[in-house]
């Protein structure tokens, strides 16, 4: 079984969202991380979205996943193999599937890489990794960005590592240029229990995504307007030159009730894109976007 960090987002009114590589959070907009089962994402900004069982909230924004099958309730998930390396992927392609690159193997942190919108959606976005760098090119016209989804496990421990790094290049014709990179963890994520219980439909599956942190239990709340839980995220300027951007854990914000990241219970890495202006009022101007990261790794200390 392959569970994936899948990262959707949708304008939130008062704080955070759920989805991402989909959480928990409070913030800008909402995001978050997914449960077991295959992936689908809808709308994003911020966050990470649900895989089956659709996707806890994350701080920045992004909206869940599509709803999964109902299953066991999971605070703390399940922990993936100890990274072996610092370097998590550098997208050597090599044969068949030119949208993702599967990184690492059955003994070792595994997985591969998501965009969303994609497929038949509105405004998709493109990945490509058939130059052995992942190339994301698209019109961004609703919420939008990318990620990674591990195999088997929800939980990645990199505590032995000071941060995360990667190269990037190309065109976000919005905001000045940026993208927003979101690790999401246990403490800032919101309980399944919570969500679960705090459904925008009743017809909304049951959620098993792992996270700690707990929002008042008020009925009149939901992932998207409460704002006690949010994940943190650090704000990665894009430009013509390739440059390596290495973020400290330390470097993250806006995490709540931690701000910054405990990289000893990771739950999710992904990325989105500024949302286009207009879009919180159903009219949004769609801009352009062409970028390329490559030589994910994590920082030594």
């Amino acid at each position: 079984m392959t569970t994936k960090f899948w990262i959707t987002a949708r304008p939130f009114l008062l704080t955070l969202a759920a989805s991402g590589l989909l959480a928990c959070g409070s913030g800008g907009t909402p995001g978050g991380t997914g449960g077991n089962g295959p992936a689908t994402s809808s709308a994003a900004g911020n966050q990470t979205g649900g895989t089956s069982g659709g996707g806890a909230t994350s701080a920045g924004g992004g909206s869940s996943g599509a709803a999964g099958t109902s299953g066991t309730v999971s605070t703390d998930g399940k922990l993936c193999p100890g990274p072996t390396q610092a370097l998590i992927t550098d997208f050597t392609y090599t044969s068949g599937d030119t949208t993702q690159v599967h990184f690492g193997d059955s003994s070792t942190l595994a997985g591969g890489e998501y965009v969303y919108p994609s497929g038949t959606a509105s405004y998709p976005l493109t990945s490509d990794m058939s130059a052995s760098n992942w190339h994301i090119t698209g019109n961004v016209g609703t919420y939008s960005g990318f990620g990674l989804y591990l195999d088997t496990c929800t939980r990645i421990d990199a505590s032995k590592y000071a941060g995360i790094s990667f190269k990037i290049s190309g065109i976000v014709n919005q905001g000045g240029g940026y993208v927003t990179l979101g690790v999401d963890t246990l403490d800032d994520s919101i309980t399944a229990a919570w969500l679960n219980s705090h459904k925008i439909s009743s017809t909304d599956a049951d959620v098993t995504n792992p996270g700690r942190c707990n929002p008042p239990a008020d009925a009149s709340l939901n992932q998207y307007s409460q704002s006690a839980c949010a994940n943190p995220t650090a704000t990665i300027p894009v430009n013509d030159t390739p440059t390596v951007q290495s973020i400290m854990w330390t470097d993250f914000a806006g995490g709540k009730p931690e701000s910054d990241v405990k990289p000893s219970d990771i739950v999710s890495i992904h990325w989105f894109f500024p949302n286009p202006d207009g879009i919180s009022s159903g009219t949004a101007t769609p801009y352009n976007v062409d970028i390329t990261i490559d030589d994910l790794s994590f920082v030594s200390q």
